[in-house]
């Protein structure tokens, strides 16, 4: 008894917060912006590419050769701003590019072709000559300060042109320091008003310093006494010639890494030679460490890609947001009308099926809203068949009930053997399901243009699994909740004998 009250509880809190998550559809959860549509609903690009590899490249080279491009492909689209662009691996060697709502094919190549630049920047001040008093000074609306993560932050500087920092800002003991830490008398100064730049780094020889002298960054996460997620980096031999030349210069500031011209990581140059390895550390989350790491290799070896690409295709949206519309109101009108003939037909048997395809339905929609799946013509042929096959289920249970009641068994045992004994014809067909649907995305996975194929076999996947534990788990605890009731004594009201006398 106490067991089915923790699962009927477990039950509960996961339908709650299925519709939680579901309601409204287009609704945001978890940073999820609604279910995501594919090209065939919403129209866009397509576009498949094939990597070329060194000859020598080994099958880890290769895979984290192509998670690097990923990563660039992606960071660039997202500046333009594209809504749930879908970039991934196709096979062992191509990449997969679909933007929905993208217009223009030839914009979309530019941004997944163009090889991605990484470089490094120092920040310099340059003032403009205007003279600030004291008073404007501290009447200033906002405290003097260096804001690294912004290029033309306004800050002062004295007359040497070094920043001067507030270390207390209160009107009664007003307090500077300069670079070095020295406690500097306001009154004795002059300031000026400068701005903040970042100027790309150079060596000695006026060598820039770009992701082309990198050889290797790697994320390195260490868990003694904590989780402390670092990002090791390598130079080659130019490079940590110039970038010890650049450390002596910058030591205790800044050095900006900048991809594509975004700043993406500002770390504090803590020594003023490195003998061609450094590490880049910070309050970072190991997914953030993996990211960066991701970033400065795909910028400093870049994927070449083959062009033009294998598969390119402009989508109209063939189906449209009409068709989402009449296909949610055809799902509601299919699930109704199956829950009715169950109803009719089985009668408080269907009544639990009925519930246990609520359940189903909302916990289905969840898991492709917050995933994301991407749901397609294919997708939603793959859900709506695995709402049959999930009825399929509660059919073969109840069918075997009717057996048990006939040779004179209780609800609750006819329950019990009912379950027991199609469990195993349940499993058997979903198993070999599960099996056609491996197949299916193991060989979409290797053809161009096979988005709706993997579609079919992941919503139906899912569907099953999901359907699997609405009519086993779901279904045999609702149904047990009538033992020891009234109802429990009217057999026929459970597996009502049609036709038989």
């Amino acid at each position: 008894m106490r067991r089915r009250n923790i699962l009927l509880l477990i039950i509960l809190a996961i339908f709650a917060f299925s519709l939680w998550a579901v309601i409204p559809l287009d609704g945001n959860r978890f940073g999820r912006q609604g279910v995501r549509l594919g090209l065939d609903l919403v129209g866009g690009v397509h576009l498949v590419y094939q990597v070329k590899f060194p000859d020598n490249a080994t099958d880890a080279e290769k895979n984290a050769a192509i998670d690097r491009e990923i990563a660039t492909i992606q960071s660039r689209i997202d500046q333009y701003g594209v809504v749930d662009p879908i970039i991934q691996k196709l096979g062992n060697d191509r990449i997969l590019v679909q933007l929905p709502g993208f217009t223009d094919i030839d914009a979309a190549k530019g941004f997944v072709e163009t090889t991605g630049f990484l470089e490094f920047r120092q920040m310099e001040l340059t003032a403009d000559g205007k003279q600030v008093t004291l008073g404007d000074y501290l009447s200033q609306a906002k405290p003097a300060f260096v804001d690294t993560k912004e290029t033309g932050t306004r800050i002062f500087v004295d007359t040497k042109n070094n920043p001067v920092v507030i270390i207390t800002s209160t009107p009664a003991g007003l307090k500077f320091t300069d670079n070095n830490g020295k406690v500097i008398d306001p009154a004795a100064m002059d300031f000026y008003r400068t701005s903040v730049s970042w100027v790309i780094s150079r060596g000695d020889d006026g060598t820039p310093l770009t992701g082309g002298l990198l050889a290797d960054a790697r994320a390195d996460v260490q868990t003694q006494a904590g989780v402390n997620a670092v990002v090791d980096i390598k130079w080659n031999d130019q490079g940590s010639a110039i970038f010890d030349q650049i450390a002596k210069r910058l030591y205790q500031k800044q050095l900006g890494i900048f991809l594509d011209s975004k700043l993406i990581s500002a770390p504090r140059i803590n020594s003023q030679s490195y003998g061609g390895s450094a590490i880049i550390e910070g309050s970072f989350s190991v997914d953030e460490v993996k990211k960066l790491a991701n970033l400065l290799q795909s910028g400093s070896l870049p994927v070449p890609l083959v062009k033009p690409p294998l598969y390119q295709e402009k989508v109209s949206a063939t189906l449209g947001a009409n068709f989402v519309d009449n296909s949610v109101k055809a799902g509601i009108i299919g699930i109704l009308l199956v829950m009715l003939f169950m109803i009719a037909y089985y009668r408080m048997s269907g009544v639990v099926a009925s519930l246990a395809l609520l359940f189903y339905s909302a916990v289905v929609l969840a898991i492709f809203k917050l995933w994301p799946i991407t749901l397609n013509l294919a997708g939603l042929g793959g859900f709506i068949v695995s709402v049959g096959m999930a009825v399929d289920a509660n059919v073969l249970i109840f069918e075997r009930m009717k057996e048990e009641f006939r040779s004179g068994r209780t609800l609750g045992a006819a329950i019990d053997a009912g379950f027991d004994r199609a469990w195993s014809a349940i499993r058997d067909s979903n198993v070999t399901t599960f099996i056609a649907c491996a197949i299916l995305y193991w060989l979409g996975s290797s053809v161009v243009a096979s988005g709706p194929v993997m579609s079919f076999a992941i919503t139906l996947f899912i569907g099953v699994a999901v359907s699997m534990f609405s009519a086993i788990t779901v279904s045999r605890v609702l149904l047990q909740l009538f033992q020891g009731t009234a109802l429990a004594q009217k057999t026929n009201w459970f597996a009502p004998n049609w036709g038989k006398k």
